[in-house]
């Protein structure tokens, strides 16, 4: 057992603080849900907290899935002492018999045994919650043990433990916060929160640079965000020599660029018609390719009927319908409009997520990629 005890703190500003740490708009749910507050309340309450530079052994406090199940609120607000907190962990995390352990010693203070989840709910704290945890180092387990180990194995890393410090708040816990995020997560998601502290800054106007490095000032708001990252962050990875032909935004606000140039592509560009989010030419490709861009924000992915229109729209314009790929751009794979509505995808178009933007679905028959 640990000489000190972490200090207390209850679930409700573990969870305050685990969504601060992990974004609901950025991560999986699985990483900052309320069982996962649970499960860090429990290992803060018991001491199962190791250095970040430890192996973790046997001889550490540790814990498993279902100790952190067990944790009621009764006991850890009226049970605080230090003897307290080490006899609950030694009941709930022991080798055998360790829910009737923790119930006789619960009953045993006057307190009715009423764990706050079912034993059940183990399987996805361990799957998901803990296995995002592991892989970002918040949380570290017995080297080399099978997935469903049956016995105690778990701990929380001291640095992540040090963020549900009560004593640290306000800006020092925001430091403290980023600093953590810094040193511990890989590149994609420190993407993802930048994104996110991106469109919270982005209250009144999006700026976008164009790739013929002018700029274009664009609504406020999460589909000029999207639209931002297509233009920016996915055209000049993917395509040769990008150039934006068109930009719509609500309200019926349309950017075109030089009618001659138009003119010479041969292009007739009817504002009056339907028009997508964004239309963008890949000159560099042979023929030029004319990509037709949906932002997501909400809904309007390109599917089936979407498609359909869009290239009746081609033929109108006097775009070679032959030429037209269709890109659908979400914020997040974790937002709710790329959860609903991947699954409406049209066959033959690509999809792209604004936090994950060196990365692209493509939804295409099999025997056409071969």
């Amino acid at each position: 057992m640990p000489e000190s005890l972490p200090p207390l703190v209850g679930v409700d500003e573990v969870l305050r603080r685990l969504q601060t740490i992990f974004p609901r708009e950025a991560f999986d749910a699985a990483v900052s849900n309320p069982l996962g507050a649970q499960a860090i309340t429990a290992m803060l309450y018991g001491g199962a907290v190791i250095a970040d530079d430890d192996v973790v052994t046997k001889q550490h406090t540790i814990v498993k899935p279902t100790t952190c199940l067990w944790l009621q609120e009764s006991v850890l607000v009226t049970r605080t002492a230090d003897d307290e907190r080490r006899a609950w962990i030694a009941a709930a995390a022991a080798h055998s018999n360790a829910k009737k352990k923790t119930q006789e010693l619960v009953e045993s203070w006057d307190l009715t045994f009423h764990p706050p989840y079912k034993d059940g709910t183990r399987e996805p704290l361990r799957d998901e919650t803990f296995a995002a945890w592991l892989d970002r180092g918040a949380i570290k387990s017995l080297p080399d043990v099978q997935t469903n180990y049956p016995n105690a194995r778990w701990a929380l890393t001291s640095s992540f433990a040090s963020l549900f410090d009560p004593a640290l708040t306000g800006p020092e816990l925001g430091t403290a916060i980023e600093a953590w995020r810094t040193a511990h997560l890989g590149r994609l998601d420190l993407v993802r929160v930048q994104t996110l502290r991106d469109r919270d800054r982005e209250a009144h106007s999006v700026e976008v640079r164009l790739p013929n490095g002018r700029t274009r000032h664009l609504e406020p708001g999460d589909s000029s965000r999207i639209l931002k990252g297509v233009i920016e962050q996915w055209a000049a990875e993917r395509l040769a020599d990008p150039v934006v032909l068109t930009i719509s935004e609500p309200g019926d606000k349309v950017y075109v660029i030089d009618d001659a140039f138009l003119a010479r592509l041969g292009i007739l560009i009817d504002q009056r018609s339907l028009l997508p989010d964004a239309v963008i030419i890949d000159i560099g490709a042979d023929p030029a390719m004319v990509w037709i861009v949906e932002a997501v924000a909400s809904d309007g992915p390109v599917n089936e009927g979407r498609r359909a229109d869009l290239l009746a729209w081609a033929v109108d314009q006097r775009i070679d319908p032959n030429t037209c790929r269709f890109l659908s751009a979400f914020l997040s794979r974790n937002h709710s409009a790329a959860r609903r509505r991947l699954k409406d995808l049209a066959v033959g178009t690509y999809a792209w997520y604004l936090d994950e933007p060196s990365r692209e679905l493509s939804w295409h028959e099999i025997s056409e990629e071969r």
